[in-house]
Parts: C-alpha cells; structure tokens; sequence
C-alpha cells in the first residue's frame, strides 16, 4: 500500500508572502488532514485523497480503488490497458478493410476521432467525452486532420459521419472483449434534414446540357436518362454496357443493377469513343475520372443556375421524379434507381407545383344542377368548376339577418333551438 499525507514538520511554517504554510503540520502522521493513496496498474499512475484522517479507513479506500480499476471502469476487463489509437488501428486492420468500401474514408476519420480520443484508454472514452467531441466539432474549437486552413465549424452532417465511426469502432471493442458495454451506443446523432427538394425544370435542363463540355454533355445526358449516380457512371467500363444492358458493379448497396439499353442510352453511348476501357476516361492520365463536380460546376454557371442549389445528385432526383411524374409505377422506378424500398424512394419524389394544383382539382361533387358563374366571377377571370358553385350556393355558410325586425328574428331563433 502506498499512503502518504501531504502535511510535513520539515517544511517552512510560512510561504515567501508570509501567510501560513497550509503543508506545514507539527502533529503529522496523527493530524486531521486527510490521507492520499499514489499507484500505479499496468503502468498508469493512480491517486487521489481518501477524504479521511484514519488510516485503517484509508487502507480500505485505496483497496477499494484498486480493485474497482483492476475490475474496470465502464467494463474494462483485467487486461492491459488499450488506447482509443491503438484499437483504431486494428479496427481498420481487421474489419473496415475487410469488410467497408469507405476505408478510404474511415482513415480520415479515424484521423480526426485520433486527435481527441487517441491517448485515452478505451474505458476513459465516456459519453460526457463524446458530448464534448461534438461541441468542440460544431463550434469549430479545432481544426480537423489535413486542415490547413484556420479551424471553422463543420456541418451536422459531417460530425454524425464521425460519430458513426466512432460507434462502429466502440462496438467492435465490446465484440472483442476490450470493454463490456459501449459510451458510444447511447449518444444521439445530431439532427440533419438533408432531403433536397431541387430539381432541373425543362429550361433548365436544356441551358445545362447545352453549357457543358461534349464528354460532360454525355454524362449529364446519362445521368438524367437513367437516374444512376455519379460514381456509378464514372466507373462504368464498356464491357458493362454490352448485351442491351448497362450494368452498373460499382452501386452504393453492394448489389450489381441491370438498366436496359434504350434508343436514348443507345444514342448517348455512341456519341463517346471506345478507345479505353471505362466509358468516362481521362485523355490525360488515361484513367477513369474520379469527378466531375467542379467542370459541372462551372457548367452549371455559364448555364445561370446556382450551383450552389444544384450538384451531381440533383441529376438524380430530377430523373426519378420524372419517371413518377409520367406514371410509372414505384416498383419500375425502383428497379431502374437500386432502391430497395419505396420509403427510400420518397426521397426522390418532388412533384411540381402543376402535379400538385391538378390534385387538388380532382375534387367533384354532383348536386345534380348546375348553375353559371356570376357576372363578378367572370370579369375576376376566376375558373370555379359548376358543382363547386352549386354546392356552395345549396349550402350556403354564414347568412346576414334578412329582417330589421329583432323580434321576428328572435322567434325563428326559437323554432330552431
């Protein structure tokens, strides 16, 4: 046991300002100040006071202590202590290569969890400390990994990407037996609304198509043709597109989609030449494109829509919502899109304000007469449809007295209570 008390006779009764010495005690060991344990487990220095002047008292405490940190804070088993940054690293060695396609990405990640979580031992990691992690994320406390600019809020969005990592990480801790339960499963994402409603009116589409680059021209026209997403088009080699089928391998679900090549697919694929192996290649580097956010970018300038408002995925929406909007059923659209339920789909519906007007006119009732619109109707130019009018008149609504008489009024008051 190693306990000590911090009060000492060997020291100057008085500090250099002349006020009293708190460590100065003539009566040590047997004073009131209180005793301290100092340890060490698995090389990791543990102390603190027992809050009490008995030894025998303070003996207990510190066996206490060691046990309940040999037992586990928050689950730590007894085993050597793991640090956030070395678990990491095995979480990407073992699982996220194995098993993501976004390793790439969860380095990066990792990178930025790195900087705040990495010397902590796995069970230090509590749900304060995460609560914390998105805070300081937010107010843009700290600069990121490879942030070279001054630090800068990050959006909601990016901070619940980080946390699914993080809980991704936490999680496989408890499945391989470093922790017991994990901080990270109770915290709550932020809130993120997301949904872009923006799609390209027919102008709209016909100013960008004719602002972009021949090779852009060609993928914008494909991604609104088949409402595939940009990865997926920018990965398409020319084998995919053979057997009056395009075939997209590379999809965000993991599972292959099969498009049926139609005139308008036909007639975009035979625009571009087959020279390399991917449909979309760089001339330069020989190799497929990565992107083309900023060349469409800049298209979508010279073709005066903000780009702002409208990306790749835009492209997207607006070729689902007019597939919907022409009547094809969800189940068709969702074999064209890789959507695995109808939910997800919801997302890319955005029916125009004309869809939207000539839904609510699907309204009729009969009353079996109809009646002309009133002069005063006609010259406001208002369209009301005969049943609307003729129901509305049979109703009626709220009526003005039709006599000054009060007394005659209040007696047909009578007869209707």
């Amino acid at each position: 046991m190693s306990l000590h008390k911090r009060c000492s006779a060997g020291v100057e009764r008085a500090l250099p300002d002349g006020s009293p010495n708190p460590l100065y005690c003539v009566a040590t060991p047997k004073c009131s100040h209180f005793w301290h344990y100092d340890f060490r487990v698995n090389g990791r220095r543990y102390r603190a006071s027992t809050e009490t002047a008995d030894k025998h008292k303070a003996r207990d405490i510190e066996a206490r202590e060691r046990s309940r940190i040999l037992d586990g804070r928050h689950g730590i088993r007894r085993q050597p202590d793991t640090t956030f940054r070395d678990f990491a690293k095995t979480y990407l060695r073992d699982h996220s290569a194995l098993n993501k396609k976004s390793t790439e990405r969860d380095e990066e990640i990792i990178k930025t969890l790195d900087r705040f979580f990495g010397p902590l031992i796995l069970h230090e990691i509590t749900v304060h400390r995460i609560e914390q992690f998105k805070r300081d994320r937010l107010a843009g406390t700290w600069r990121a990994h490879g942030q070279k600019r001054p630090a800068k809020a990050v959006k909601p969005a990016t901070v619940n990407r980080e946390l699914d990592v993080l809980k991704s990480i936490m999680s496989k801790a408890v499945e391989w037996g470093k922790l017991l339960d994990s901080p990270a499963r109770i915290v709550k994402r932020l809130r993120v609304d997301n949904r872009r409603t923006r799609i390209l009116s027919d102008d709209e589409q016909r100013c960008l198509l004719a602002a972009c680059p021949k090779k852009l021209r060609a993928f914008v026209m494909l991604a609104l043709i088949t409402g595939a997403r940009a990865g997926e088009l920018l990965s398409l080699r020319w084998e995919q597109a053979s057997e009056g089928f395009l075939t997209f391998l590379n999809t965000k679900n993991g599972k292959v989609r099969r498009v049926p090549i139609g005139p308008s697919i036909a007639a975009v694929l035979a625009s571009l030449p087959k020279v390399h192996p991917w449909v979309f290649t760089n001339a330069q580097t020989k190799q497929p494109f990565t992107s083309v956010r900023q060349v469409f970018g800049r298209a979508c300038v010279r073709a005066g829509i903000d780009s702002r408002e409208v990306t790749l995925h835009t492209l997207r929406h607006t070729a689902l919502s007019r597939m919907i909007a022409g009547g094809f059923d969800d189940y068709t659209v969702m074999e064209i899109s890789g959507h695995s339920s109808t939910r997800m789909l919801g997302r890319y519906t955005h029916p125009t304000e004309e869809r939207k007007v000539g839904a609510l006119e699907t309204f009729r009732v009969s009353m079996g007469t109809k009646r002309a619109q009133s002069e005063d109707e006609q010259e406001a130019g208002e369209e009301v449809p005969s049943e609307i009018a003729e129901l509305l008149r049979e109703i009626g609504g709220r009526q003005e007295a039709r006599t000054p008489d009060l007394r005659v009024a209040n007696a047909a008051l009578s007869q209707l209570s």
